[in-house]
């Protein structure tokens, strides 16, 4: 045999044995990563049925059944439909989700639950196979490298499946989108990035991708998706739908105010600065120092810093088709570090940035870097449950973001793999230029609408009228001589049941009274004698009277079934309640007692049809029930005379209006008035008309309760809370 033939079998011999070992350890890994996810992620979604998955069914079912889909962002009324549907889940909310999210779900809500629940589950296993085969068309990647990559995302993909989450529905379109893109159909990549945003939103930044690579075909597909989904909504949910969720939800969403704004899940830039420099006495009562305007100026210049950073890096125009998916999926990445509040099971995005990067590096002979890149990614995604199981305190938040941490540390990575490749392109001094006046442009503007946004929000932090450590929400009160009932939900690091409760805070002290399901909205009698409450268990609502002066009654009387928002009169002789047709509200009333009034009949009565939509509703001190109507172009109120029946509108509220609440010595009205997305309390006297806005901020607050000497408001606010998370407080109001 020839010597240079013999030598070159010799030099080979030791790397086909490194191949070989390569090979079987991934296989191994690959085993026991398959093994690990079918215990903890595909046995558990298969034996029971989980919140996330709970939330998209029930949205779904509610709105094949003809109910009013915007209805689902009102926390109470989407626990009460859970309730009355018998969905074996302690807590629901669909929260910020956009309208479009559940229609993956809609041809599986006419399946019971759990066995929709495992349908789910298939669905998402088969996508998870389309999704690899998406991935290895588009690499030069094994299979076996393809399916570690993507279980090695433990904690997104376990969380995807376990809880029934969508979010593999966003990673498949997105992936399609790269498949298109890189196929030279452009515009039809837009579209499917369009329909991944109807899933989750933050899948419509992929606009700016395109834009910095003047890939004009691929944003006009995206904006024109973009429009039809919003048509598309239109046609489905109506305008009302789309308008409270473009108004009243979205750009809580597009700030992370979502839930816990300072939650440690969140892993998030948003987050961590928010619990380290913004003080919240329930959810964030221990930052590092309360200091909201270094927040509002912080926040912004990081994020801009990035955003245009990577950007700049990836402003070469013409590149060869590996560097075309290095640059698309770390701007999937990019999307996922700069997202205010993502949820964990959005994270399996991660999976097309690591498999691109990684072929990318391989393909390059870089193989030390594509291994540290992937142990970096293995990092971050690691289940961090045991840090979020406490309210860290201080300086030590920063420890309680460990995802975040090894994402930034990806970013780093990424950012250099994206430099070291740029050929000196992307250095040249009006590239440098551009991105600076835009970082300058980006952060100005971002920091003055962080300042504006903050102005007021703590504003009501004093007058709070509770402290409940981790407190989730509370809603509803009512105010008598000694005390305030209110409803609420349990606290996330309490031992209370998981469900809604009617609280008594009475001395600084608060009584807790539930069981035999959900409790909602207390009506009491001024004097605070009796007191009543909604109970929503499996089938239906009813009204229940209780007595308030003691913890946890045993006896309860029921006062109306199949009825919801009781409220009593100020002599304590009627029960106004609602009850509800397909989500709609109609108003009826009840004798309780006292001094019969032959024109009113003592038996239960319907005031107001469905046709009203009726929310909310007061006495006035005449008898009359003022209600507030939910319409096609906002909310009105309306008042009724239960003697003749007749209705008329409430014209002086000038403005979109609910949650009357007329003050006891029957002199003014308050309610909450629609500002430009945002509830506002507005008192108005009768005398003369004369309205006044005692609120302001970005948030809302709502459900206003008088005190007994008609002097103070005891109301709902969300400010520098969630969306929808209110705290209860109190404000002064003029004589």
């Amino acid at each position: 045999m020839p010597a240079f033939i013999t030598a070159s079998t010799e030099t080979k011999t030791p790397i086909v044995r490194s191949s070989l070992l390569t090979a079987w350890a991934e296989r191994l890994l690959l085993v026991f990563l398959a093994a690990l996810f079918a215990v903890r992620a595909v046995a558990p979604a298969w034996t029971h049925l989980d919140a996330d998955f709970a939330n998209y069914y029930l949205a779904a079912r509610l709105y094949r059944q003809g109910y009013p889909v915007e209805r689902a962002y009102d926390w109470t009324w989407f626990q009460r439909q859970k309730d009355q549907s018998g969905i074996e889940r302690p807590l629901v909310g669909f929260t910020t989700s956009p309208l479009t999210s559940f229609l993956p779900v809609l041809p599986l809500c006419s399946l019971p639950p759990l066995a929709a629940s495992r349908w789910w589950l298939a669905t998402n296993l088969g996508l998870a196979l389309v999704i690899a085969a998406i991935l290895k068309s588009m690499t030069d990647l094994p299979w076996r490298r393809i399916g570690v990559l993507m279980l090695l995302a433990i904690a997104p993909l376990h969380s995807d499946f376990s809880l029934g989450q969508i979010f593999l529905v966003t990673l498949f379109f997105l992936s399609l989108a790269a498949w298109l893109y890189f196929g030279k159909r452009e515009f039809l990549s837009g579209v499917a990035v369009a329909v991944a945003s109807a899933t989750s939103i933050y899948a419509a930044f992929f606009l700016l991708f395109f834009l910095i690579k003047r890939q004009w075909r691929a944003a006009a597909g995206l904006v024109l998706g973009l429009a039809g989904i919003l048509l598309g909504s239109i046609q489905l949910f109506g305008i009302a739908a789309c308008r409270i969720y473009l108004r009243e939800i979205l750009p809580w969403t597009l700030r992370g105010e979502v839930i816990d704004p300072y939650a440690t899940e969140w892993n998030s830039l948003n987050a961590l600065l928010r619990r380290l420099f913004v003080f919240e006495p329930e959810l964030n009562p221990w930052p590092a120092a309360h200091l909201p305007h270094l927040y509002a100026a912080l926040y912004p210049l990081i994020v801009s810093f990035i955003l245009v950073t990577f950007l700049w890096a990836l402003s070469r125009w013409e590149t060869d088709a590996s560097r075309r998916k290095l640059e698309w999926s770390i701007s999937c990445f990019l999307l996922l570090l700069l997202c205010p509040a993502p949820m964990p099971g959005l994270f399996v995005i991660l999976i097309m940035s690591a498999v691109f990067v990684t072929d990318h590096l391989i393909a390059r002979g870089n193989l030390r870097l594509a291994g540290a890149m992937v142990f970096v990614y293995t990092l971050a995604c690691l289940p961090y449950g045991r840090f979020y199981h406490s309210i860290p305190k201080g300086w030590t938040s920063l420890l309680a973001f460990p995802r975040l941490f090894w994402l930034l540390v990806l970013a780093g990575m990424f950012l250099w793999i994206l430099l070291s490749g740029a050929e000196g392109i992307i250095w040249r001094s009006r590239s440098f230029a551009g991105a600076a006046l835009a970082f300058v442009a980006i952060s100005a503007t971002s920091v003055a609408f962080e300042e504006t946004h903050l102005a007021g929000q703590s504003d009501n932090y004093r007058p709070r009228l509770t402290s409940t450590i981790g407190s989730a929400i509370g809603i509803n009160p009512v105010a008598t001589r000694d005390s305030v009932l209110y409803e609420g939900s349990v606290p996330r690091f309490g031992s209370t049941p998981d469900a809604y409760c009617v609280y008594r805070l009475h001395a600084g002290s608060i009584t807790t009274f539930g069981g035999g399901g959900d409790w909602f909205h207390p009506a009491a009698t001024a004097d605070g004698n009796e007191a009543w409450a909604e109970v929503a268990s499996a089938g239906q609502s009813r009204i229940v009277g209780f007595d308030s002066s003691e913890a946890s009654p045993d006896v309860t009387t029921t006062v109306a079934t199949d009825a919801e928002g009781p409220v009593v009169s100020a002599g304590g002789q009627w029960l106004a309640y609602i009850r509800e047709v397909r989500g709609r509200g109609s108003l009826w009333i009840h004798y309780l007692r006292g001094e019969e009034d032959n024109r009113i009949s003592p038996s239960d009565r319907q005031l107001a049809g469905p046709e009203h939509d009726v929310r909310e509703a007061t006495f006035s001190p005449e008898g009359n029930v003022l209600f507030s109507s939910s319409q096609k172009d906002g909310s009105r109120l309306y008042s009724v005379d239960p003697q003749t029946g007749r209705i008329s509108e409430f014209a002086s509220a000038h403005c979109s209006a609910r949650y009357p609440a007329f003050s006891p010595n029957g002199e003014s009205l308050a309610f909450s008035c629609d500002r430009g997305g945002y509830w506002q309390l507005v008192t108005m006297k009768r005398q003369n008309g004369e309205q006044r806005q005692l609120t302001g901020g970005d948030c809302n607050s709502i459900t206003p309760a008088w005190t007994p000497d008609s002097r103070s408001l005891i109301y709902a606010t969300d400010c520098g809370r969630g969306v929808g998370n209110t705290a209860l407080a109190k404000i002064d109001v003029e004589p």
